[in-house]
């Protein structure tokens, strides 16, 4: 997976709090999912996710980085957007 997915991935776990529920809402199996976040935190060298048998709680890194993550996420969403509605379709 490459990195603007692994980071999409890592915030709809954190927003969902589940990821099951991301993996039902990204049409993705568990554990694609799950591999896609340890992807994400081995590259970054932080555990973003604590994970628990019952719960998955954001940590104070995850915390940070998914409030820069959602502002790039939104960006690029704009950009498509705006290049979507410009010229003719390739």
């Amino acid at each position: 997976m490459d990195r603007v997915d692994n980071i999409a991935v890592f915030a709809e776990v954190a927003e969902r709090g589940s990821f099951a529920a991301a993996a039902r809402q990204l049409n993705r199996s568990p554990a694609a999912v799950t591999r896609a976040v340890a992807e994400l935190e081995t590259r970054l060298g932080v555990r973003l996710l604590n994970r628990t048998t019952r719960a998955v709680s954001v940590t104070e890194a995850g915390q940070r980085f998914l409030a820069g993550a959602q502002r790039v996420l939104a960006d690029l969403r704009e950009i498509e957007a705006a290049a979507a509605g410009q010229g003719e379709a390739p």
